[in-house]
């Protein structure tokens, strides 16, 4: 992607997996629990890698393509007020189907599986934010199912096999049938204020990111083993940011495609030419598209 050069192109601090860093005859590994005895909980390192090139989206913003680059910027303005979209039932009932109505109008998707769903809301006060910005390269993140009657956190990565995997609870008895057709994951990021200026998302050109910059590690929970990737730096990446984002654009990235390899690491970072902002409030959705 030939991208213009704008004056909101920046700098940021992105933790990455440090390269080599785990014992050569063992596969990375994360605990997502805390074991009875002193094993453990990774058997990798990450390294915090300073200066790196962040490009403002916004002047190619309508050249953007979730096939090409596998992020797109969208205007979308939802009917909830600030303070709904911390009600459940408002995300179900108005912001559900706001997000169905957009997918089959825009990209003619015929269903769409909303699996999970994240507030965040910076704090530097302890005990005060949660769901604070991940400063760290990846392809998953702490989330909350709204699909399901209770909502509970986890931590959790799609990879092809997993969202396959993954059907058969989101749809029930249309899984044979879906597993047939073109389906993508895509994340949906949106802050809840704006302009934001605090910590704004980055995501990485999936065509500038090799095979070998992407590491696959064993998620280990008490009762599964799911398999995730973590985020190596390679300086050919294309890392990207929307300056001054507003509430009623939509970031979105892809995942998982079941008819392409790749997905989109991304992560926050600070961006310093800005010290007295707002903290950053945002709502961040996976969905299921099914063509």
């Amino acid at each position: 992607m030939d991208s213009e050069t704008s004056p909101c192109d920046t700098f940021g601090e992105i933790k990455f997996v440090r390269q080599n860093s785990w014992p050569e005859n063992e596969k990375p590994y994360v605990l997502t629990y805390l074991p009875n005895d002193n094993f453990p909980l990774t058997n990798f390192d990450f390294e915090d890698v300073r200066n790196v090139p962040i490009k403002d989206m916004r002047p190619i913003k309508d050249e953007l393509s979730l096939d090409c680059e596998g992020f797109v910027v969208a205007d979308f303005a939802s009917a909830l007020t600030y303070d709904e979209f911390f009600e459940e039932e408002k995300l179900r009932a108005v912001f559900a189907n706001e997000l169905r109505k957009f997918w089959k109008d825009r990209y003619g998707v015929k269903a769409i599986y909303i699996h999970e769903c994240v507030i965040r809301k910076r704090d530097s006060s302890p005990g005060k934010g949660y769901g604070q910005p991940v400063q760290e390269a990846h392809t998953g993140m702490v989330v909350k199912q709204l699909c399901h009657e209770s909502i509970f956190s986890k931590r959790t990565d799609y990879t092809i096999d997993y969202i396959r995997q993954l059907i058969p609870q989101l749809v029930g008895h249309n899984a044979v049938d879906i597993l047939a057709r073109r389906f993508q994951m895509v994340n949906l990021w949106k802050p809840l204020r704006g302009p934001l200026r605090d910590w704004p998302l980055a995501v990485c050109d999936y065509s500038s990111v090799s095979s070998v910059d992407m590491i696959r590690v064993d998620e280990v929970h008490k009762e599964d083993i799911l398999e995730s990737h973590g985020v190596q730096y390679s300086p050919s990446q294309k890392w990207y940011y929307l300056s001054d984002m507003k509430p009623s654009e939509m970031l979105i990235f892809k995942a998982a495609d079941s008819h392409m390899e790749g997905a989109v690491p991304h992560s926050a970072f600070k961006d310093t030419r800005y010290e007295s902002e707002l903290p950053r409030e945002s709502i961040e959705l996976r969905v299921l598209l099914v063509w």
